[in-house]
This record gives structure tokens, sequence and C-alpha cells, in this order.
């Protein structure tokens, strides 16, 4: 059975030079007891600078790992990783940087006027 979990999901608003992440939990899906935990669960931050979201997965070592970045209805790939192995994708390789293993992946994203958005994390057996 192929499963794809996107678990959570972070968004960045902007006010003014100040830039604040919010964590959203949901569940799209379960299998055998997989869980992918996304954090930290608030982070405020000032433009032109850093933030670092992360990602889980226990009981399991899932060789794909990705995450996506949601503007309005549009969710768009922005790094994908095989067994800890981080390419970001085409237009996203300013700005952004995926890092970490396959068991705990990150995402560092310049904090900038274009960088709101909702960030989700994802694992998957198989590429997807």
């Amino acid at each position: 059975m192929k499963c794809k979990f996107i678990l959570n999901q972070v968004e960045i608003n902007m006010t003014g030079t100040l830039s604040y992440i919010v964590l959203f939990i949901f569940l799209k899906g379960s299998c055998k007891g997989v869980l992918i935990t996304q954090w930290p669960k608030y982070i405020s931050s000032f433009k032109n600078t850093s933030v670092d979201m992360h990602c889980y997965q226990n009981e399991t070592d899932y060789d794909y790992t990705y995450w996506y970045r949601q503007i309005s209805n549009e969710l768009v790939l922005i790094a994908r990783s095989v067994a800890g192995s981080h390419n970001q994708e085409k237009g996203y390789e300013n700005g952004y940087k995926a890092w970490g293993t396959k068991k705990k992946w990150s995402l560092t994203v310049d904090v900038e006027e274009d960088s709101a958005a909702v960030y989700l994390c994802a694992a998957s057996l198989h590429s997807a």
C-alpha cells in the first residue's frame, strides 16, 4: 500500500515588518500508526531573517520527504529529499533550504514579502 502523509502545515503571514508563523495540525490519512509531526507551533520573526520548520516521522524511515508551499489553492513542491539527499525545486533554489535526515527533515525559509504562504511537510514510501 502506498501511503503519503501531509499531516501538518505552517502558515507565514506578514504584517508590516513582522512575520508570524502559525502551526495548524490536521490529518489527511494514516497508515500503520505512522505519525508525522511538524514544529514549532508558533514563531515570530522580522522580515529579512530566516526561520526553521521541522518534521519528524516515527516508527518508519520513509525515504521520500517533501516540503510544499501553498498560496491560495495552489500547492507547489519546493523541496524533496530522497534518503536524506536534499534538492530544492526549480525557482526555489534561493530563499529556501531543505536539510536534515530522512527521519527528521527541516526547511529554512528566508522571510521576505513573497514568503507569505502555508508550508506543508510530507513523507512517502515511494516517489510522488
